[in-house]
């Protein structure tokens, strides 16, 4: 099924998309931003553990189709429009995915970013392999880190850190010293953020009630904008 719709004033069209999980049916949305493009450069959501559905998702997803690229996002078993289920695993749902979100045939396989947020990092970092064997990512933004300075060392690839300076997880290990570790490790490049007054869900708590970060937004916008130059065509 495809709509139009508005995103924070970023028209795009919106395909709904059902698709199985380790067990489970699950279901899920690709955005693309408001260009006329053949293919679009994807960025993939990989969760938290947390229980927000895929609207728990939308600054990011905003983020990314301001800077052209196709977004795909999914309720989790138990979450949204998607099937509960006690058996399965977790980690084969997000893989299914993450294989469902490539299929479609307006992706540039050659520019796919994973943005994994909180848990979402630390299943990326103990199964980088399986999403890799699918489509070796292009690369990878961590949003509020949660791989230290050996486990982020299994992201092969570009990489941005993205964490709040109020985190309760040290920035200055889950940022800095991640950074200079995966950046000692490979040549791909790695940069971090560390966003002031921003708490473990990368929102500025110096507004009432707080918001995505806007430093955040920025970063990560023009660190897409560098990967991927043909998206800042809009």
């Amino acid at each position: 099924m495809i709509s139009n719709r508005v995103l924070e004033g970023i028209a795009a069209h919106t395909q709904e998309l059902v698709f199985a999980g380790d067990g489970v049916r699950l279901s899920g949305q690709m955005d693309y931003p408001a260009t006329n493009q053949s293919h679009y450069p994807l960025i993939f959501i990989l969760h938290h553990a947390g229980c927000e559905a895929r609207e728990g998702y939308q600054h990011f997803a905003d983020t990314g189709l301001d800077s052209g690229f196709a977004v795909f996002r999914w309720d989790k078993r138990g979450t949204g429009k998607s099937g509960a289920g006690g058996r399965g695993s977790t980690t084969q749902d997000a893989v299914n995915a993450y294989e469902i979100a490539l299929e479609q045939p307006k992706i540039d396989h050659k520019r796919v970013i994973i943005l994994a947020q909180d848990a979402g990092t630390a299943l990326l970092g103990s199964s980088f392999g399986l999403f890799a064997r699918i489509q070796h990512p292009y690369g990878v933004i961590l949003a509020t880190n949660m791989l230290d300075e050996q486990a982020v060392k299994a992201i092969d690839t570009r990489c941005q850190i993205l964490v709040g300076q109020d985190d309760w997880n040290p920035w200055q290990k889950f940022g800095k010293a991640a950074c200079d570790a995966h950046n000692a490790t490979y040549r791909h490049g790695a940069s971090f953020y560390v966003a002031p007054f921003a708490d473990r869900t990368l929102k500025d708590k110096r507004h009432t009630p707080p918001m995505f970060h806007a430093g955040i937004r920025a970063v990560m916008r023009d660190w897409l904008l560098t990967q991927c130059p043909a998206s800042a065509s809009r």
